[in-house]
C-alpha cells in the first residue's frame, strides 16, 4: 500500500479545488461535476463528506462503508452522499469510473424543493446505494452530460446558473420516480422498524453532542427502556453499541483525514479529557489513537 503524508483534511477529488476544472464549478464550492477515478493504491480510504452529492458508479465495484451501512457498492449503481457522511472505502475490487455532481446547502435552498428534500434524506439515510437500471443509467448519463456542457458555457451564458438548478432539480425528480419503492417501502414499514430508522437518523446527527440513550427517547418521545428493547429485538445489538460505533467512526475519520491532535479530536467528540477519549478507543479497537494514526 503506498504511504501519503497526513493531509490537511482528506476529501474527494470533487471537493478539492485544485483537483477539479474550474469550468465544471459555479462559485466554487456551489456546484460541481466531475469524472472521477478512484486510486486503488492509496485504499483503505477514509472520506469526510461536506456536501451533497450523488455518485453514479459507470464502470467497477468497490467494498465501501457510509456511516454504518457495509455495501458492495457494483456497476451499475448509484450512492447518494449528505453533510456529515463518512464514506470509508475498503477495497476497489475492478477499477471504478464514477461520475460525481455535488452541491452545497446554498444550492440545495435554491432548489426549493423542501418536501422531495426531506424525503430524499431519510431515503438515503436508510438506502444510501441502490442499483440502476441501464435505462435510468443511461439517462442519469445524459443528465451529467448536459450538466458538463452547460457549466463549460459559463463565460458566455449569464443563465448558466440558472439552468444548473433547474437541470439538476430535473434529474433529482426524476431520481425520486426511479427509486419511489424506497418512500413506498418506508410508509409501509413497521412501528419498529420506523423507530429504528429515526433512532438511526438522530445518531448520526447527534452523536458527538448526545451520548445518553435517555436524550434519544424523548426526542422520540418514548421510554428508554422501551427504545433499548426495540434496537435489540430489531437489530440483534444493544443500543448503546450504535452509539459507540458511531462515536467510534467519526473518531477513526478525524485520526487519518485531519492534523488534529488527539486532544483536540477528543474535544470535538465531546469526551471529557484525552484520558477518557484514549480509553473507549482501546476498549473498541485494541491500539491507542495515536498508534491508530501511525498505523494507517
Amino acid at each position: 500500500m503506498k504511504k501519503k503524508s497526513l493531509p490537511l483534511h482528506n476529501q474527494l477529488p470533487i471537493f478539492d479545488t485544485d483537483e477539479v476544472d474550474s469550468s465544471l464549478m459555479l462559485d466554487n464550492d456551489y456546484f460541481r461535476i466531475v469524472e472521477y477515478h478512484p486510486d486503488r493504491n492509496v485504499l483503505p480510504e477514509y472520506f469526510h463528506i461536506d456536501y451533497y452529492a450523488i455518485v453514479i458508479l459507470l464502470e467497477g465495484e468497490m467494498q465501501c462503508s457510509i456511516n454504518l451501512h457495509h455495501l458492495q457498492a457494483k456497476a451499475p449503481s448509484i450512492i447518494t452522499l449528505l453533510p456529515d457522511f463518512v464514506l470509508h472505502v475498503d477495497a476497489i475490487l475492478e477499477n471504478c469510473t464514477m461520475l460525481i455532481i455535488a452541491h452545497n446547502d446554498k444550492f440545495a435552498d435554491d432548489l426549493q424543493m423542501n418536501d422531495y428534500s426531506y424525503r430524499a434524506k431519510q431515503a438515503a439515510r436508510a438506502y444510501p446505494c441502490n442499483e440502476l437500471t441501464e435505462e435510468q443509467l443511461q439517462t442519469s448519463i445524459q443528465y451529467f452530460h448536459l450538466l458538463q456542457e452547460v457549466l463549460r458555457q459559463q463565460p458566455c451564458n449569464p443563465n448558466v446558473r440558472d439552468c444548473a438548478l433547474k437541470l439538476t432539480s430535473s434529474l433529482f425528480h426524476y431520481l425520486q420516480g426511479s427509486f419511489s419503492a424506497l418512500y413506498e417501502r418506508q410508509a409501509t414499514c413497521s412501528r419498529a422498524e420506523q423507530l429504528m430508522a429515526d433512532f438511526y437518523s438522530l445518531v448520526e446527527q447527534n452523536s458527538i453532542q448526545h451520548k445518553k440513550i435517555a436524550w434519544y427517547a424523548e426526542q422520540l418521545c418514548i421510554t428508554p427502556k422501551y427504545l433499548a428493547n426495540v434496537i435489540k429485538k430489531t437489530t440483534g445489538r444493544p443500543v448503546g453499541a450504535w452509539l459507540d460505533e458511531h462515536i467510534l467512526l467519526q473518531a477513526k475519520t478525524l485520526l487519518t483525514t485531519t492534523r488534529l491532535t488527539v486532544q483536540q479530536i477528543a474535544d470535538r467528540l465531546g469526551f471529557k479529557n484525552q484520558s477518557h477519549f484514549g480509553t473507549f478507543f482501546r476498549r473498541h479497537v485494541g491500539v491507542s489513537p495515536a498508534l491508530f494514526r501511525k498505523n494507517m
